[in-house]
């Protein structure tokens, strides 16, 4: 005997913050946005050189479940 089993589809929505700029300044936008609650400091990339001198790039990745209409 074979059961079919099918997970819900979720309708995920993704929304990416980029901070982008001296390390200093990038590492402290993350820490500010995380005490007013907008993002998680934990949930960010850790800081990498862009290549550009003195230049850090840290992504913040949020998914949520799309408002009903």
């Amino acid at each position: 005997m074979t059961y079919e089993f099918k997970l819900p589809v979720r309708q995920q929505e993704v929304v990416r913050l980029i901070a982008l700029g001296d390390y200093a300044a990038v590492r402290d936008t993350i820490h500010q946005l995380g005490a007013k609650g907008c993002a998680d400091p934990d949930r960010w990339t850790k800081l990498m050189p862009t290549g550009r001198e003195g230049e850090y790039i840290s992504i913040h990745t949020r998914r949520y479940a799309p408002a009903a209409d």
